[in-house]
Order: structure tokens, then C-alpha cells, then sequence
């Protein structure tokens, strides 16, 4: 039986004193294996890989996903596997670390940032992954070396984008021309990433970026990934899917469930016209001077404040909060919006409200599991001084709470029922209810 470490380890201890031909063309036989073994030992992470063509280039790192006409290809370099995996299962671990950017879009969603933020993107891409791969090589990025960069508090396995916009260094303190010093607060400024060792690189991410134009349509590329991670998830086995750390299986069926309503037509209607100044349009003439064709003309612009409000309550099953969570992904997908997510049961769970605008941002994890108060939803909205012209609150609910509710004024509410057979407790209805399960719609 062939001993796939062993005969890494001799390739290896070769191409590390002499680089011959032959030695490196071996390389695409090492990672052909490691992506075999890596079937058997987690297979969806094989199963992702093994639907990506892959070639030997030249690199910088051991790794390189790269563009090429709008789908993903893997690159690798033999030298630089040799130098920086220095057993088989290391090589693996660093091959799931590449199929997590896959599984997370990394390539997709930073293609444009890179340009101006790379080491950054880098850094907290690298880090959103790392934290679920086992047995990668010491230097690789960990919370642990990112910590050091900056003074706030990093989650635990966080979106990429949390980590990105945490890791940003803060901007110099102003100084006063006749007291040069530390900032009013007192407080260091945060350490900047360029001043700081850079870890250890598994995959490049400079082919990204897609400046030589090989992606030139970002919805197919997108619908690509998409089906290239569903495909891989179809064929991995029960005791394979068993293996998936589940914020990547909660990620995965987000990307499976469809919008069970028209979120656009939704908001449309349930925001109606909450301006937010002027912004100029040459479908309008300007009115200052009608004469002159070529000048832009304003229409109003829309602000689009939503407050989703989620039941986390013990009546709500574990599947049923995934379905809501879901239609809440859908909602960044369908809209350009950022939407403020708040978990409640008995109450609004404090320290638990976050912002999403894509829906790798949304938490799928459970906050509370009481009974369900829904005053405590426009206590919240009184407690922030919202009003009907400025917000539109959804609530996704089964709608077994109290009868009675005191709004405070506040009517511009869309409760969102998980199934058909719900019905909402409270009665009159205040705004609209819309069963997410049947597409039913009642004007309350």
C-alpha cells in the first residue's frame, strides 16, 4: 500500500536540495494525492477541490486561486509546497485552507479591495479561515497574531468582513501645533499592520484581483461558485457532512434556500418614501435652467433604515430559526442595504444587535430561548426614538406572543410568519403580515 506520507517526505528532502525538472512536474502528483486523501479524511473539502482544474505556475506562495474566463482555477507551486508544508497532513490542511476562501466567496468579494487594501484583505481573509483548519505549519495567521495588531477585542470565527473592518488601523491622532503629543483620549493609537511581521503565506491572493480580465462577469463567476459548492456538498456522505463545522453548513444552506418572498416589492412598500435628500439624475430636467439640456436634474433619494427583529424563543424549533435566519441572508442579497439584526425572546437580548449587509455576515447561532414578549420590540423602538418616517421594523416570528401590544405610535411593521398554519397573536393587527411559508399577504 502506498505510504503517501513517506514518499512526501523523500520528494520533499529532494526538491528542497535540488530542484530538478522532473522533481517539480512531481509536484501536481503530491497535491492530486493530498486532494485524495482529503476525500477520505473530510470530504467536502475534497469534493470542492476536486472540481477545480489546477496547474503548476510560478507563485509567490504555495498556492494561488486565479481567475481565468470567470471561473476559479487552482495554482501551486512545487518549491514553495516543499518549503512551506513540511508533512503530507500539514499540505492537506493547507489545501482546506484554499477551499474555505472557495466555500466563503473571498475571491469574489474582495476582487475590488485588494487593489488598495491587500495585506489587510489578506490578513482577516486568512484569519476567517484558519480558525477552522487543524494542522496547518506555525506562522500561519491566528486570532491569537492578530490580536497583537490592534487593541479591540476579535471574535471568535467571524466573518472575514468583521475582521477587515476591525483590523483597520485607526487614523493619527491630530496634534496641536503648540502641544505635540498623545491623542485627547489618552489612548494609544492602534498599531499599524505594516509594521508588523507578515505571517506566513499558503495561497497569494493576487490573482483576485483579475487585472489580466479573466473576469469579466462577476454574476456568472458568482453563480459559479455557488453551484460548484452546492455540487460538492450534494456528493459529500452523511458521516462526511457530520465533519462540517456548522457555521460552514449554516453558510451552505444559505446559499441553497431560496427568497420565499420578493423582499424588493416588500421594502418598496413597507418603506414607502423616507427621503434622504437629493441626489442628481438626468432623467429630470433641472429646474433652475430648463434650457440647458445637458445639466442633471434631482429626484429624491430613499434611506433604507430596517430593524429586523428575530424570535429566538423556545417555541421557535432549531430549524425554523435557520429558515428565518435564512430569509434574513436572502434579504442582503436581494438589496443593496445594510439591515441592524436583533435576536429577542422575553426580551431584546442585549449586546447581541449587529449590522449585515451580506449574508455571510448573518449569525446563525441561537440568542435566548424564553418566552416571547413582543412589547419588548417597540420598547426597543421607542428606547432608539424611531419613528414611521425613518424606519420600517420587520419581525420573523411564529406570532404566538401576547395579544396586546402598546406601539407608542410606531406602526410601520411587517411581521414576517415562519409557516402558513401561524397566525399572529396580537390583535389589531399593526402594519402588514406576510406568511414567509405560503406567500400569503393580510394588510393589517
Amino acid at each position: 500500500m502506498l505510504n503517501n506520507a513517506a514518499e512526501y517526505a523523500r520528494w520533499r528532502q529532494k526538491i528542497n536540495q535540488h530542484p530538478t525538472t522532473a522533481l517539480v512536474a512531481a509536484g501536481q502528483t503530491m497535491v492530486d494525492r493530498a486532494v485524495i486523501e482529503l476525500l477520505a479524511a473530510d470530504q467536502f473539502y475534497g469534493e470542492v477541490l476536486t472540481r477545480l482544474p489546477r496547474k503548476s505556475a510560478r507563485l509567490k506562495a504555495a498556492f494561488a486561486l486565479t481567475w481565468q474566463s470567470n471561473q476559479l482555477i487552482l495554482q501551486f507551486s512545487a518549491s514553495h509546497l516543499a518549503q512551506t508544508f513540511p508533512r503530507f497532513d500539514s499540505l492537506q490542511a493547507g489545501l482546506k485552507h484554499v477551499a474555505l476562501h472557495i466555500v466563503w466567496q473571498h475571491p469574489l468579494r474582495y476582487r475590488q479591495q485588494l487593489t488598495t487594501q491587500r495585506q489587510l484583505v489578506t490578513l482577516a481573509t486568512d484569519l476567517a479561515v484558519n480558525q477552522y483548519v487543524d494542522g496547518l505549519p506555525a506562522g500561519m495567521t491566528s486570532l491569537s497574531t492578530a490580536q497583537a495588531l490592534v487593541k479591540t477585542p476579535l471574535p471568535l470565527k467571524a466573518d472575514s468582513s468583521v475582521y477587515l473592518k476591525l483590523l483597520q488601523p485607526a487614523p493619527s491622532p491630530a496634534k496641536s501645533a503648540s502641544q505635540p503629543g498623545p491623542s485627547a483620549t489618552g489612548q494609544a493609537p492602534q498599531k499599524s499592520v505594516g509594521h508588523q511581521p507578515a505571517p506566513q503565506l499558503i495561497d497569494d491572493p493576487s490573482g483576485w484581483q483579475a487585472s489580466s480580465g479573466q473576469l469579466t462577469n462577476p454574476n456568472l463567476a458568482a453563480n459559479r461558485l455557488q453551484q460548484l459548492t452546492h455540487d460538492a456538498w450534494t456528493h459529500t456522505q452523511e458521516a462526511g457532512r457530520g465533519l462540517v463545522a456548522g457555521q460552514v453548513v449554516a453558510h451552505l444552506k444559505v446559499r441553497q434556500a431560496p427568497a420565499a418572498l420578493n423582499w424588493r416589492r416588500l421594502l418598496v412598500r413597507g418603506l414607502g418614501q423616507i427621503p434622504s435628500g437629493k441626489k442628481p439624475s438626468r432623467a429630470r430636467f433641472n429646474r433652475r435652467q430648463p434650457a440647458r439640456m445637458e445639466l442633471p436634474g434631482q429626484i429624491s433619494e430613499l434611506r433604507l433604515n430596517v430593524q429586523v427583529y428575530v424570535d429566538n424563543s423556545g417555541s421557535i424549533s432549531d430549524q425554523t430559526l435557520q429558515y428565518l435566519l435564512s430569509q434574513v441572508a436572502s434579504l442582503t442579497r436581494a438589496m443593496a442595504v445594510t439591515i441592524t439584526v436583533k435576536p429577542f425572546d422575553a426580551i431584546v437580548q442585549p449586546g447581541q444587535t449587529y449590522q449585515a449587509s451580506l449574508p455571510q455576515q448573518v449569525r446563525f447561532v441561537r440568542q435566548g430561548g424564553g418566552g416571547t414578549v413582543y412589547q419588548s420590540i417597540f420598547d426597543d423602538l421607542a428606547q432608539h426614538h424611531v419613528t414611521n418616517r425613518s424606519t420600517l421594523a420587520l419581525i420573523l416570528t411564529d406570532g404566538r406572543g401576547e395579544r396586546t401590544v402598546a406601539t407608542a405610535g410606531f406602526t410601520n411593521v411587517i411581521w414576517l410568519l415562519a409557516h402558513a398554519t401561524d397566525h399572529l397573536s396580537v390583535q389589531p393587527v399593526i402594519g402588514q403580515v406576510v406568511t414567509l411559508q405560503g406567500g400569503t399577504s393580510l394588510n393589517g
